[in-house]
């Protein structure tokens, strides 16, 4: 398919999860209808068969304007599924590839209940066995942990961190604990591991100059949510009606300056965007910045759109029955995601202060 035909599916995959979305918010239930269709549509399977980051990053943020929740675990499946990749076992390599066009579906389970930011650094222990690792801990905020039947996950092997692709089998359980503020369908559930089998086959050798689609795709969520706030604005300018005169809402001055201002923000935030994934196809050495600054801007400009349209909305947005008060819950979620703007400002500010400290983990 060309891109243009992706984009267009995405459009139709967008629509769909929209329908769905505010039923999944107040749920708190997965978009079981979202992950069947996108497992039977070439969106899926679009990085192996050759877009760019660009086309992936416009699709991840078409499908979160209908819904950020899918869009996160659509994110995180595609990030921990494309490291089989990373396999040294060309035999793993064809299965996994099998599995993941197939539609299995892949979690992401780094995170650690102390580990904050530094989701690359994991601090638990596994104990060496026979034939590799195992490892007894807990990993949290698993987007999607529930339905994944492989995770990727990492632990401290003979002293260095070493990541896995596995199983996710009965030693693994998940404590169903997701009550959040926002991004309340993906479900991000804590899992708890018992002596689970970490197989050295299965250990992945990451190279830290190729991209990952959930540090380049992190941006194009928040992008979504900014598009779906300016749209929910500028329809309910247009539809509301202000008495005595019967006068649109979008005749007043302030309401102009604030829809301007969205579409400020969000034509920076998608520049920015669109800059770092152009880097990141070329591959040029600053990409990895550029994705961290582009997630800055982002976050920023979904946080301020969403809180600008529920003002613009005002008593009637705060009502559950309009779709604003969620986009406001969700674009809280994406500041607090790894690499949080807090983290992404010290590692800059000392980058070009020429102070020494490590890159974020």
């Amino acid at each position: 398919m060309t891109d243009a035909d992706l984009l267009k599916e995405a459009e139709r995959l967008s629509a769909l999860l929209a329908e769905q979305a505010a039923r999944h918010d107040r749920e708190t239930s997965f978009p079981e209808e979202g992950r069947e269709a996108i497992i039977r549509s070439p969106l899926n399977t679009a990085l192996l068969d050759g877009a760019s980051w660009l086309t992936f990053g416009q699709i991840l943020a078409i499908l979160s304007r209908g819904d950020a929740s899918f869009g996160t675990v659509w994110l995180m499946h595609q990030g921990s599924g494309i490291a089989f990749l990373a396999l040294p076992d060309p035999a793993l390599v064809a299965f996994f590839n099998a599995e993941f066009r197939r539609g299995a579906w892949f979690g992401n389970a780094l995170g650690e209940p102390t580990s904050g930011n530094q989701f690359l650094v994991p601090q638990q222990q596994a104990r060496r066995v026979e034939g590799g690792w195992r490892l007894s801990g807990a990993k949290r905020f698993v987007s999607g942990g529930e339905r994944a039947q492989y995770l990727v996950t990492s632990a401290v092997c003979d002293g260095q961190p070493g990541f896995f692709l596995i199983d996710k089998d009965d030693s693994i359980r998940v404590e169903e604990i997701w009550d959040p503020m926002g991004m309340r369908a993906t479900r991000s559930q804590l899992l708890h591991f018992q002596d689970t089998l970490l197989p050295e086959s299965r250990r992945l050798k990451l190279d830290p100059t190729q991209p990952n689609a959930i540090a380049a795709g992190l941006a194009w969520i928040s992008i979504g949510i900014a598009e779906a706030a300016m749209g929910f604005a500028i329809g309910y300018a247009k539809e509301r009606r202000l008495p005595p005169e019967n006068r649109p809402l979008a005749e007043m001055q302030w309401i102009q300056f604030s829809v301007a201002d969205m579409s400020i923000r969000l034509e920076a935030a998608r520049s920015f965007a669109m800059r770092s994934a152009m880097a990141t196809d070329r591959r040029d050495p600053d990409f990895p910045l550029l994705q961290m600054q582009a997630k800055v801007v982002a976050n920023e400009a979904a946080v301020a759109n969403s809180t600008a349209a529920l003002e613009l909305a005002g008593g009637s947005g705060y009502l559950r029955s309009r779709p604003i008060e969620r986009y406001v819950r969700d674009a809280m979620s994406g500041p607090l995601m790894a690499w949080s703007p807090a983290v992404t400002r010290d590692f800059l500010g000392k980058l070009l202060l020429g102070l020494q400290g490590p890159p974020p983990g």
